[in-house]
């Protein structure tokens, strides 16, 4: 546990006395790929750490469409927001992965920001960032052309999950065409189309729905570009 609480940007700068009694309050959940972790608009009850696999953060639709919020992976919280306001959750967590997870109660997480002021710190910097995270999605479905979104999404998961080698960098987690259709905001044929002109043009290259980026430079220009 305290190597996955190392990795946790909130916990990172506890103490050994704190850390050991945050690790006696956590209890561990696994879960198995496609399982939910709970649904939008479920009470809230605690905490999750990631230990090991992959969830996605969705908002789901009616119609059984999703809006991929992120996908996070090892020592990544989830279910924060609605512990801090008390309200329902605001979205669906799914297993990608085989997962094991970490839960804090909301009473022990509480406690346990009432006793560290650099903890609610580091916590309010990471909702912070996905606040911006979250803008930036808004902003390029509104201003950019898709194959720039598309783009600008590969890179993003180049760096959270690519894995280099011999000057080609392989993303480290499947990800399908509904699923980055999902993360941009368009439709799954228009997505498909822009991937085969990325692959066609040298760009990329896709197999079993692992995403390869063979021309790193010419992707982050393609990024930047606009309609």
């Amino acid at each position: 546990m305290p190597q996955i609480l190392d990795k946790v940007s909130i916990f990172s700068d506890l103490n050994e006395k704190k850390l050991k009694a945050l690790e006696a309050c956590l209890i561990k959940r696994k879960y198995a790929k496609g399982q939910v972790v709970f649904h939008k608009g479920d009470e809230s009850g605690g905490l999750y750490i990631v230990k090991t696999g992959r969830v996605k953060v969705f908002l789901p639709s009616t119609q059984g469409e999703e809006i991929i919020l992120a996908i996070l992976s090892s020592g990544e919280i989830i279910g924060e927001l609605s512990l801090l306001d008390n309200t329902k959750r605001s979205a669906t967590i799914s297993v990608i992965e085989d997962c094991e997870v970490l839960y804090l109660s909301r009473n022990d997480f509480l406690n346990f920001l009432a006793t560290d002021f650099d903890a609610v710190l580091n916590l309010f910097s990471m909702i912070t960032k996905r606040l911006r995270d979250t803008n930036d999605q808004l902003e390029e479905s509104y201003f950019l052309d898709i194959t720039s979104r598309i783009a600008r999404k590969i890179l993003a998961l180049s760096k959270q999950f690519g894995v280099e080698e011999k000057g080609i960098i392989r993303i480290a987690v499947k990800i399908t065409q509904k699923d980055l259709a999902a993360m941009i905001g368009a439709t799954r044929e228009s997505v498909n189309k822009q991937l085969s002109l990325l692959k066609k043009n040298g760009l990329i290259e896709r197999e079993n729905g692992y995403i390869t980026i063979l021309n790193l430079e010419r992707l982050t220009r393609r990024a930047r570009s606009s309609p």
